[in-house]
C-alpha cells in the first residue's frame, strides 16, 4: 500500500524539525583526554588572569552564641599572597587591620577598646583573629581572586598536580593540588573557561579546614570573577558569606596598600 504525498510531506517535515529544530548543545572542552602538566598548565593560565582585587566587601560572619554580624570589610588583595583587609566598626572606622606583606603580617585591633599591636609570620591562625576563618593570607587571597593556588613556597619544591573527575553534565572538572610542607587543596572548576565554582583546603595531616563555594560569577574584561563567596569552617561548621561590591580587578596595586606600620613608641605583640 502506497502513502498519499500529503502524509509523505509530513514526515518530511516532522524529520527536518528533529534534526534542525532541537537546541543545539554547546560542546566543551574534553578535560578528561588531559594529562595533569595540561591541567596545570590551564590552571596556571588562569592564575595570571587573576592578578589583584581591591574593593568593599560585605560579610556575614559568625557571632558570639550563633549569632551572625555583618560586617564591611575594605580589602585588597594581590596575588600571590599579599592581603590587606580592615573590618570597619559601626562608626566606620577601622576596628581591626590585618595587613599581609611578603609573609608578615601585622595586625591592628581596636575590639577591645584600647588600639593594640601585633607582628608575625604569616598563618592559618592569622585570618581567624580577623574573620574567624583558619586559613593563612595566601590561601584567602587565591579564593578571593578565583584561582588555584600553584606557587610553592620556599623551601619546599612547587605543588602537583591531579585530575580527580570531570563533570560532563555540569561542564566542570575536579583537581587535587598537593602541597609540599601544608595542606591540599581541591578545586573545581568550569571547562569552558577554568573559572573556579568551589573549593576545599585541607591541613597538612588530611583534615578539612574550610569549604568554599563560588557564586555569580560575572565578565571583568574577559575574566570571570565571583561575586559572592560561601565558606563553611569544617571544625565549626560556621558558615561566612562574602559579598565583593564596588571592586576592582587587576589594576596595579602598591606594596604601601599591604604594609601596616605602627606608630611610634607603640608596644607590638607577637601574634
Amino acid at each position: 500500500m502506497r502513502s498519499s504525498p500529503g502524509i509523505q510531506w509530513i514526515v518530511v517535515v516532522v524529520v527536518i524539525v528533529a534534526v534542525a529544530g532541537c537546541p543545539h548543545q554547546p560542546q566543551l572542552p574534553d578535560v578528561s583526554t588531559l594529562t595533569n602538566d595540561e591541567v596545570r598548565a590551564r590552571l596556571e593560565h588562569s592564575a595570571t588572569r587573576r592578578q589583584t582585587l581591591e574593593g568593599v566587601v560585605k560579610a556575614r560572619l559568625p557571632g558570639v552564641e550563633g549569632l551572625v554580624v555583618n560586617a564591611t570589610l575594605d580589602v585588597a588583595a594581590r596575588a600571590p599572597g599579599d592581603l590587606s583587609v580592615a573590618v570597619r566598626s559601626f562608626f566606620e572606622m577601622p576596628q581591626q587591620v590585618l595587613a599581609a606583606f611578603q609573609g608578615e603580617v601585622v595586625l591592628y585591633d581596636a575590639t577591645s577598646g584600647a588600639p593594640r599591636f601585633f607582628r608575625g609570620p604569616a598563618s592559618e591562625r592569622t585570618l581567624a583573629r580577623v574573620l574567624g576563618v583558619p586559613l593563612a593570607p595566601d590561601d584567602v587571597t587565591a579564593l578571593l581572586l578565583g584561582r588555584a593556588p600553584l606557587e610553592p613556597r620556599a623551601p619546599w619544591p612547587p605543588p602537583k598536580v591531579h585530575l580527580l573527575s570531570v563533570d560532563e553534565e555540569h561542564g566542570t572538572y575536579t583537581v587535587q593540588i598537593d602541597r609540599p610542607g601544608r595542606g591540599a587543596v581541591i578545586v573545581t572548576a568550569r571547562a569552558v573557561d577554568d573559572a573556579l565554582v568551589a573549593a576545599e583546603v585541607f591541613r597538612g595531616d588530611g583534615r578539612k579546614l574550610v569549604s568554599c563555594r563560588f557564586d555569580q560569577l560575572s565578565d571583568r574584561q574577559g575574566v570571570a570573577f565571583a561575586q559572592r563567596i560561601s565558606l563553611v569552617v569544617k571544625e565549626s561548621g560556621q558558615e561566612l558569606a562574602l559579598e565583593i561590591q564596588d571592586a576592582r580587578f587587576n589594576q596595579p596595586l602598591p606594596d604601601e596598600a599591604f604594609v601596616l606600620v605602627p606608630p611610634s613608641g607603640a608596644v607590638v605583640s607577637p601574634l
